[in-house]
């Protein structure tokens, strides 16, 4: 499991910059840069409909991440390895606006 930290104080699932998700996973199947990556499982916490629901009730430091940035060096048959990533995107209002700042070219 790897180390969070994320900065989308936007999403659903963010407390305290951890993940309550329990996993996420990460876009960008053809990226060559972190601002072509995004957090898959980002969910508008204003739209959502859920705001008092939240997946695992915890705020997670560690979680799974299902990686589709097929060109990131920590990507290991779609699971990452680093030992931590950072998610970036505190104003962010969708996952397009989202990155995994970890994001390291093997290109």
């Amino acid at each position: 499991m790897t180390i969070l930290k994320c900065s989308a104080t936007k999403c659903l699932y963010n407390e305290n910059e951890l993940c309550s998700r329990g996993d996420i996973e990460i876009t960008g199947d053809n990226a060559h840069r972190a601002d072509e990556t995004n957090c898959g499982s980002f969910r508008d916490r204003a739209t959502a409909g859920m705001t008092n629901s939240k997946a695992h009730h915890c705020g997670c430091e560690k979680i799974n991440i299902d990686c589709k940035a097929q060109e990131c060096t920590y990507n290991d048959q779609r699971k990452c390895t680093a030992s931590a990533i950072d998610v970036v995107g505190c104003s962010t209002d969708g996952c397009n606006e989202t990155k995994c700042n970890t994001f390291s070219c093997k290109c």
